[in-house]
């Protein structure tokens, strides 16, 4: 049962209106320190917790952000998660995020549009799918200050994105510098056209290098990993001749690709180099460590919660839009000339 302010100012023998400014956080001079001390000790021990609802309805401050996202068990929605929790909490506000999967992309930002949000994080790509985007911008209700988040080929007039353009240069550049010709590139089907900034760079230096581009489809899975496993098998099981280095979008999917070759005999980084990107916490643990990208992801989800603060607290303010440097982290699973972990580029 929640505990109302009409109960803690019985307790307290004080008045409702009292009680009330207190908890609501309104000042009132003729409410003495002492008093507050006393309702705010009270709020903390009969277990008070403040109705937003009715809150918003009096017009005060929801308090609320909500964070726009994609159904995902992958070790990156979750860190990114738990920074832009900690970020909002600290600046004062709660987050609720809401996850939706490629079907139901609408009608969750429609439901979520009918919270009293004073603002909204979005990953983006989710929005502007097939139009989508538009169609939901135009909404006619209310539409809460908006970031985007990393994606650097954003619609939105806010946003902090990752700049991986750096670290993919020295990447490739250091796994041609390997005896690289031919490097595959593995990731979901949706992430092979030049909005995803990796590929972009990917086909850019392929090109400009006169490389032969490969394409690796991670299907078939119930995980991100079980489905790069499934991939590679049947790489390796369809094809006379791998290519001599891979670049996969995320750690998750290097991981299940790492596996495979070593179920298959293949040596790592003798016969295939292999890289990653997100640094996860695992990869390094790795009997050959994967050489991966550092995305700056806790100082990234800071600046996008101080955009979002910023447009709420200063609506007519000058739009933001941050790219953050990503960096590289070279470790012996593309290291032929030398089996130790070499740091590098940052």
């Amino acid at each position: 049962m929640r505990v109302t302010i009409k109960e803690i100012a019985r307790e307290l023998g004080l008045s409702h209106s009292t009680v009330s400014r207190v908890l609501n956080q309104r000042e009132n001079a003729m409410v003495s320190d002492t008093t507050r001390d006393r309702i705010l000790s009270a709020a903390r021990t009969m277990g008070y917790r403040p109705n937003r609802i009715a809150q918003a309805l009096k017009g005060a401050r929801s308090g609320l952000i909500g964070v726009f996202m994609p159904e995902s068990q992958e070790h990156f929605f979750s860190e990114v998660l738990f920074y832009l929790r900690r970020c909002v909490e600290l600046a004062g506000f709660e987050l609720i995020p809401f996850s939706c999967s490629p079907l139901n992309v609408e009608e969750r930002w429609l439901k979520l549009l009918r919270w009293d949000l004073e603002g909204v994080l979005v990953f983006d790509y989710l929005l502007f799918a097939d139009g989508l985007g538009q169609a939901l911008l135009q909404h006619h209700g209310f539409v809460p200050p908006i970031v985007g988040l990393f994606n650097a080929e954003s619609h939105l007039t806010e946003f902090v994105a990752f700049d991986f353009a750096p670290a993919m240069q020295d990447l490739l550049t250091h796994m041609t510098d390997q005896g690289a010709r031919t490097i595959a590139y593995a990731a979901v089907p949706g992430s092979f056209h030049v909005a995803e900034h990796r590929y972009r760079c990917y086909q850019h230096f392929m090109v400009d290098h006169e490389l032969e581009q490969h394409r690796i489809d991670v299907v078939g899975g119930t995980t991100l990993s079980e489905s790069a496993l499934l991939s590679a098998h049947e790489l390796i099981s369809r094809r006379s001749k791998l290519p001599d280095g891979i670049f996969c979008q995320n750690d998750e999917i290097a991981l299940g690709v790492y596996r495979a070759l070593r179920q298959h005999g293949v040596d790592i980084p003798g016969d295939i180099i292999l890289a990653g990107c997100d640094n996860a916490p695992f990869v390094a643990y790795l009997d050959t460590p994967l050489t991966t990208i550092v995305l700056p992801i806790a100082d990234a989800c800071q600046a996008a919660c101080q955009v979002l603060q910023r447009r709420i607290e200063q609506p007519d303010s000058e739009p933001t839009r941050r790219l953050m440097r990503t960096s590289l982290v070279i470790r012996a699973s593309t290291s032929r000339n030398s089996r130790q972990p070499v740091q590098a580029s940052s």
